[in-house]
């Protein structure tokens, strides 16, 4: 199973030491010194966003150059084939891959002719030099030992890393939640069947009283008329 880190926003600050931690722990690797991970920052929310490591990456499918690979639980981008096409970054479905500055790795491209402005001069000698933008993802530090160094340095505790028991046990008390809240339905709904009859029988009964009580005034109301008609009689006369 594919390993990545993921943020709880609930518990970012938004303090960018995971970005700083990341981009110093690479640079002192002679790694390209740039962050692996994004912050986002909203009204609403702040959280981290890092790569998935996708098991069937879009990223490694749409490169060009084969330059994306998965090696072992991690994206590994070779920089000596990857030429800053940005079509990885394109497809990531997590916005998690990310320009960056200027390669050292060997130029593929051979030297082009005279330059036509001063910016395409500047990506010529880029290409005639080897200093070229390439693209960086998160490698979940793997030449960093104790794992990814954005983790420890979270002053928060806001990011953590998924793998394969982390999400085991999530899938587990997730499940059990579920049962507990499906069991608290079903009490709800005996408790209300109960209560149903119980107010249909007040119902019924308020009725029968309703019933006798027109009952008793029909009964008077017919014992009284011959004694009412004679009464009227008795007064014609």
């Amino acid at each position: 199973m594919n390993r990545f880190v993921v943020c709880d926003p609930a518990r970012c600050i938004g303090c960018g030491a995971c970005r700083v931690t990341c981009s110093e722990s690479h640079r002192k690797r002679w790694m390209r010194p740039a962050a692996r991970l994004s912050l986002v920052k909203t009204r609403a929310v702040t959280a981290a966003v890092t790569c998935h490591q996708c098991e069937g990456a879009p990223c490694m499918a749409v490169c060009p150059e084969a330059a994306i690979s998965l090696v072992r639980d991690h994206v590994h981008i070779d920089e000596e084939l990857c030429t800053g096409c940005l079509l990885c970054a394109l497809a990531c479905p997590f916005g998690a891959v990310y320009p960056s500055a200027p390669s050292d790795a060997p130029a593929k491209a051979t030297p082009y002719g005279r330059a036509s402005s001063s910016r395409s001069a500047g990506l010529l000698r880029q290409k005639e030099t080897g200093r070229y933008a390439s693209v960086v993802a998160c490698d979940l530090c793997a030449k960093v030992p104790g794992g990814p160094r954005c983790i420890v340095s979270c002053p928060t505790k806001a990011l953590s890393l998924v793998d394969e028991c982390t999400l085991t046990h999530l899938v587990r008390d997730r499940r059990l939640e579920a049962i507990e809240k499906a069991g608290v339905a079903m009490r709800g709904a005996k408790e209300a069947e109960r209560e149903v009859p119980a107010h249909h029988g007040a119902a019924s009964a308020a009725r029968a009283d309703d019933n006798a009580a027109a009952e008793l005034t029909e009964g008077l109301d017919a014992a009284w008329r011959p004694h009412a008609s004679w009464h009227e009689e008795g007064e014609g006369q």
